[in-house]
C-alpha cells in the first residue's frame, strides 16, 4: 500500500533525481564525491554533495582508501575507469 501512495506522489508532483560521482585531482590524489540533486517538478529542492573515498596510484597501480563505509564502491571504480582512465 504504501508504495502506491509513493508511487502516486512522485508522479502527481514530479519527482526526480540525479547522482552522479564527481573526481577532482589535488596534488596527484583524486578526490571522488557524489552528488545527488532533487527535482520537484523541473526545479531543484535540494542538493548534498560528501566525499566518499581518495584515489592514488603507487607503483603502476591506483588504490582507493573510501573515507567512511561507501556501499557503491563498483559504481565509484567503473565511474572512475569510464572517464579518467583511457
Amino acid at each position: 500500500m504504501d508504495s502506491n501512495i509513493e508511487k502516486l506522489i512522485k508522479d502527481f508532483v514530479k519527482i526526480t533525481s540525479l547522482k552522479e560521482y564527481q573526481f577532482r585531482e589535488v596534488c596527484g590524489l583524486t578526490f571522488v564525491f557524489e552528488k545527488k540533486i532533487a527535482f520537484i517538478n523541473d526545479e531543484i529542492s535540494s542538493g548534498e554533495m560528501k566525499p566518499l573515498a581518495i584515489i592514488y596510484e603507487e607503483n603502476g597501480e591506483y588504490y582507493l582508501a573510501p573515507l567512511h563505509t561507501v556501499d557503491e564502491i563498483n559504481e565509484v571504480v567503473k565511474e572512475f575507469v569510464r572517464t579518467q582512465i583511457q
